[in-house]
């Protein structure tokens, strides 16, 4: 079963295709559409003219005091705008969340030696050593997750 492409599909990856290398299937399929499509291949022809007049042209350098003024006003807006701080509830709750797990984790692994091994260990003891891998993990993470979150915060806000 061979898969035909309709000319705004061809059009679309005609334009993706100046972007990234297209992939071998959908090199094909376009290729079997413009043989038969003489108004796809104009479409190609004139993308093709068109980048070419683009990157003939001598394009202008703005002016000095406008590269400076523009390069200014980024550093101003980069000055101010710090993440979000957290509210107090949060650093409270975190707090308080701390010291239970501290207080726990203290009493879970009081009979603990350094000769034991995990199998030795109580079931609070092992729930205990889980949550101390799962606080590394969380602190190895939260980072990026923050920085994602924030991102399409202000993706969102910008938009």
């Amino acid at each position: 079963m061979t898969t035909r492409l309709s000319c705004r599909d061809v059009e679309r990856l005609t334009l993706m295709g100046e972007d990234r290398e297209l992939a071998a299937g959908e090199r094909r399929l376009v290729d079997d559409h413009r043989r038969d499509c003489g108004r796809c291949r104009a479409f190609a022809a004139d993308r093709v003219a068109i980048r070419a007049e683009a990157a003939a042209l001598d394009w202008p350098e703005p002016p000095d005091a406008l590269v400076r003024k523009t390069r200014q006003m980024f550093r101003e807006s980069a000055a101010g705008a710090g993440p979000a701080p957290l509210p107090a509830w949060v650093l409270v709750a975190m707090a308080l969340v701390a010291v239970a797990t501290g207080l726990w984790l203290a009493i879970s692994l009081a009979g603990v030696t350094p000769d034991m091994t995990l199998a030795d260990l109580s079931l609070a003891g092992l729930a205990a050593v889980l949550i101390i891998i799962q606080n590394a993990l969380m602190l190895l993470f939260a980072p990026v997750v923050l920085r994602k979150v924030r991102g399409r915060r202000s993706a969102s806000e910008s938009a």
